[in-house]
C-alpha cells in the first residue's frame, strides 16, 4: 500500500471551499467595503506597531529575532517593522506580532475571543519583501483571507474544546494561508500548511498569563511564527496532518 495515500485522507468539501476562497478568490471580487475594512484594519495595527517599537518587549523580540531568526536566503527574508534589520520571513513576522501584541491595542473580533490582525499584518509586511510586484488590491486581499480563515479556524476550535487557548493557537492557520497565497502555492501545498500550522500553533493557556501577566501575553508571536514556518515548509515539501478545525466534520459549518 502506499504509505502517503494510507496517510491522508481526501480533501473535505470544506477544505475545498478554503482553497477556493484562499488561493483563487481574486482581489476584484472582494468587495468595496471589504477593502475598505481591511485598509482601516491595517492602517490601525501599523499604528500600534509603531508606538509598541519602544517597549522592552518588541525590542528583545527584534534582538532576538536577529540572533537567532536568521536567513542568507533573499527570497525567505525580510526587514524588521520599523527596525530595519533583515531576518528570516518568520523571524520578522514574529518580531512585529510580539511587538504589537504586547501592547494590546489592537483590533479584536468577540466571537474569536481575540485577535488577528497582529499577526496579519506583520505577516504581509514580510511576505510583501518578496513580492515587489505586489499592488494595493492584492495586499488587502491577501488580509482579508488572513482575517476570515483565521477568525473561522478560531470559532471552530473555541467550539470544539474546552479550555481557553491563546490567540497563536488558530491565528497561524490565517498567517499560513496568506503566505500561500501570496507565494502561489498548490492547491496541496495549502492543505499541507494549514496542517503543520495547526498541529504546531501554540495552544497556551490563556487564563495563565492573565492570571501572571508577562511578556508572553496573547501568543501571536509564536502564531505568525508558526504560520509563516508551515508555509515555508509546505513549500519545500513537508507533510501536515489535516487541520482539524478546517476539516473535522463537526465544525464544517463554520
Amino acid at each position: 500500500m502506499n504509505i502517503e495515500v494510507a496517510r491522508k485522507k481526501p480533501a473535505t468539501a470544506a477544505y475545498d471551499g478554503v482553497e477556493a476562497f484562499a488561493l483563487r478568490r481574486g482581489a476584484d471580487k472582494f468587495s468595496e467595503t471589504v477593502r475598505r475594512q481591511a485598509a482601516l484594519l491595517l492602517l490601525d495595527t501599523l499604528g500600534v506597531a509603531i508606538a509598541a517599537a519602544p517597549m522592552e518587549a518588541g525590542r528583545i523580540a527584534r534582538d532576538v529575532a536577529a540572533l537567532i531568526y536568521g536567513s542568507g536566503d533573499g527570497k525567505c527574508s525580510a526587514r524588521m517593522l520599523f527596525d530595519g534589520r533583515r531576518v528570516s520571513l518568520a523571524g520578522a513576522a514574529y518580531a512585529a506580532a510580539t511587538q504589537i501584541d504586547n501592547l494590546d491595542g489592537h483590533d479584536g473580533y468577540n466571537p474569536t475571543k481575540g485577535h488577528i490582525g497582529v499577526v496579519v499584518t506583520p505577516a504581509l509586511a514580510a511576505l510583501a519583501e518578496t513580492r515587489p510586484d505586489l499592488s494595493g488590491p492584492d495586499a488587502l486581499a491577501a488580509l482579508a483571507v488572513g482575517y476570515e480563515i483565521a477568525g473561522r479556524a478560531a470559532i471552530a476550535l473555541h467550539a470544539t474544546v474546552t479550555d481557553y487557548h491563546t490567540s497563536g493557537a488558530w491565528n497561524a492557520l490565517g498567517v499560513a494561508a496568506m503566505a500561500a497565497r501570496l507565494r502561489g502555492f498548490t492547491g496541496k501545498q495549502l492543505r499541507e500548511a494549514l496542517g503543520i500550522a495547526e498541529y504546531h500553533g501554540p495552544r497556551s493557556q490563556m487564563m495563565r498569563e492573565i492570571a501572571t501577566p508577562t511578556m508572553l501575553h496573547d501568543g501571536s508571536g509564536w502564531g505568525a511564527l508558526v504560520g509563516v514556518s508551515a508555509a515555508v515548509l509546505a513549500e519545500h515539501g513537508f507533510t501536515g496532518a489535516p487541520a482539524i478545525t478546517v476539516e473535522a466534520p463537526d465544525v464544517a459549518h463554520h
